[in-house]
């Protein structure tokens, strides 16, 4: 099979090890803020606030609807006006008092407020500490991977703190009511990366003589095939991404129930961050392999056979061992999910992005997948989740066959639109 030409070239020595521990500590901070809450968050505002299907989908909109302004305001900071690692500080910063804020609420509408306003300070920051880690490598192509590993790692380990820690033998409604903490420890490690984020490498506006305005200019790269292909897509994936992240505790949580084990949700979500461990560690290598368009396949279409292992769940309903099974390795896939298709997608932006904009451009790029996209996944796991209870009341039943399959229809047609019109064949745009 003929492959595409991935750039290798760096520095004879790469970058140094300083540089590299001080960027995995900030990938580690970075993903341990959204780690602590992300993976129990639907199942926490359901079960111990009360939240509906559509509120819970409401919720999840909420925690990505500020960055659709992102790369006309942040990616604008960072191109033009202020160092990258302030505006990480600044944000970080507000961000966790925020979260704190959150944590003793109880009502609705209070809730998705903080929410909101949350995400207008945290999502942009992750977009930052790509760019931020691709400004100072050597070698992005083989680097950034291991890099972004310890982003993953910071992900894993609040799991364990908490179910194992805090969690730890609460069963029923004092469970349920528990699982708040995980706000107030997302809100502390917050405020620790704000201060963090003042001992990166300084990375300043990058001069240019051509001053362009970065996001007309960035809005002007979609004329490119492949960047319109990408971003389109990455649409529907990031709907697809969002619907797991709104159904994916309540769904553990029911087969949990079935075989009368206390919180384990976060544990047995974590597996998908192991296996993207071991993704990201090859990542390089399997870029040099399939090239960028087809490593982007591989990650779509684990997006649909994840839906499809936790479809048969319960329709299959084999014993409790097997069901563990069927959603471990469903779980297991959000490894090729993140890495082949999340991160290789922010790698490609990155190489094919003007200098002067590179900021706009991974903005722009994470507006599709953590605003627009999110926003609208929330929306539509939401929606889907009405559509599927079987029994209504405090603690519905759902048809969670129809609710997978569902979303695995929308992952099929994302694969089979990427991988007719995305280009083979593809060059960084001109000026990089």
């Amino acid at each position: 099979m003929a492959t595409e030409t991935v750039s290798t070239a760096a520095s004879p020595t790469g970058s140094s090890p300083a540089l590299l521990s001080r960027l995995s500590v900030m990938m580690f901070l970075q993903y341990f803020v959204q780690g602590a809450y992300l993976p129990v968050a639907s199942v926490y505002v359901m079960r111990s606030l009360g939240f509906s299907s559509l509120e819970v989908g409401i919720f999840s909109a909420a925690l990505s609807v500020g960055p659709i302004v992102a790369p006309f305001i942040v990616g604008q900071l960072v191109d033009r006006l202020f160092a990258t690692e302030r505006v990480m500080a600044f944000c970080h910063l507000v961000g966790g008092a925020l979260m704190l804020v959150l944590f003793a609420q109880t009502k609705v509408w209070p809730v998705i407020l903080l929410g909101t306003l949350y995400s207008v300070l945290y999502v942009p920051t992750m977009m930052l500490a790509n760019s931020l880690a691709f400004r100072h490598l050597k070698n992005s192509n083989l680097e950034f991977p291991w890099v972004r590993l310890f982003g993953t790692l910071g992900f894993i380990v609040p799991a364990y703190l908490v179910e194992f820690w805090w969690l730890y033998g609460l069963e029923g409604s004092e469970l349920d009511r528990a699982r708040g903490i995980v706000f107030a420890l997302s809100g502390i490690a917050g405020i620790v990366m704000a201060g963090y984020c003042l001992t990166l490498p300084p990375t300043p506006p990058q001069q240019h003589e051509e001053r362009k305005y970065a996001p007309g200019a960035v809005i002007a790269m979609l004329r490119r095939r492949d960047f319109l292909v990408l971003v389109v897509v990455s649409f529907f994936i990031s709907i697809a991404h969002q619907f797991f992240f709104v159904w994916n505790s309540p769904f553990l949580r029911a087969i949990l129930d079935t075989g009368g084990w206390g919180a384990k949700e976060q544990s047995i979500a974590s597996i998908g961050q192991i296996c993207e461990l071991g993704v990201l560690a090859a990542l390089g290598l399997v870029l040099k392999r399939l090239g960028f368009k087809w490593t982007l396949v591989v990650g779509a279409a684990a997006y649909m056979v994840r839906c499809l292992l936790f479809a048969v769940v319960f329709s299959l309903d084999p014993p409790f061992a097997g069901k563990l099974i069927l959603a471990g390795a469903g779980q297991a896939m959000h490894g090729l999910c993140f890495g082949c298709f999340l991160a290789v997608g922010y790698m490609y932006v990155d190489r094919i992005a003007p200098p002067d904009i590179r900021g706009s451009m991974q903005t722009l790029y994470g507006t599709f997948i953590l605003a627009l996209g999110f926003f609208v996944g929330g929306f539509v796991g939401g929606q889907v989740g009405e559509w599927f209870i079987l029994v209504p009341g405090d603690n519905p039943i759902y048809d969670w066959t129809g609710i997978w399959l569902s979303c695995a229809a929308l992952c099929a047609v994302c694969v089979a639109a990427f991988a007719v019109l995305f280009p083979k064949d593809t060059r960084p745009a001109s000026g990089t």
